[in-house]
């Protein structure tokens, strides 16, 4: 009989044990809703970038990407109706430096996406800061071979919310222009896709 109701006393623990088990994993498993609060949230801690390549994305803080090698130069571009903004002196990161955190395919291009949704597409060659550059009069002047950075800072300062707080720019020691379709405002997210 004393060992009857030990057998249930131990069937019964392990059924609850079992019960329990299946009720975490499934709570684990489930997706977050919007309205929970992230563990990142409760620290405190504000993404201002995410890159993404397939499955691997990373998220930067604005101090992640300030503790990154920085470049500064200057850039500044012209507009369809050939009005020109700049040169003014951009600091950031450069889009290799962060992509080459990725394992890159051999050939690739990247879409840059501003937080209002647009969409900007750039091939490995302007990436790598070849582009049509201007001089301060709007005149062509050529192919360049600048720097494509993510900026963070407009001369000196940080970036304003019509820009930031993180924009793409070109930039030189000379200052050349490039076409304004180039310069994307408000980044928020970088889609590496494989050609």
């Amino acid at each position: 009989m004393v060992g009857e109701k030990n057998d249930k006393i131990v069937t019964v623990t392990f059924i609850i044990i079992l019960i329990a088990a299946i009720g975490a994993y499934i709570y684990v498993s489930l997706p977050k809703s919007e309205k929970e609060i992230t563990q990142e949230e409760e620290q405190g801690i504000s993404y201002v970038l995410t890159a993404r390549y397939g499955d691997e994305v990373k998220n930067y803080t604005l101090d992640d990407l300030k503790s990154m090698p920085s470049i500064s130069g200057y850039g500044g571009y012209v507009k369809k109706n050939n009005v020109t903004v700049g040169p003014n002196l951009y600091k950031g990161v450069s889009f290799e430096y962060i992509l080459q955190e990725f394992s890159l395919p051999e050939n690739y291009s990247i879409t840059v996406i501003a937080s209002d949704g647009y969409e900007k597409d750039y091939s490995m060659d302007m990436i790598k800061g070849k582009v049509d550059i201007y001089n301060e009069s709007g005149n062509p002047i050529g192919v360049g071979n600048l720097t494509m950075i993510l900026a963070y800072e407009k001369d000196g300062s940080t970036l304003g919310e019509d820009e930031g707080p993180l924009r793409v720019a070109f930039v030189s020691e000379e200052g050349y222009l490039t076409p304004s379709n180039l310069w994307v405002r408000n980044v928020v997210s970088i889609e590496i896709v494989e050609k």
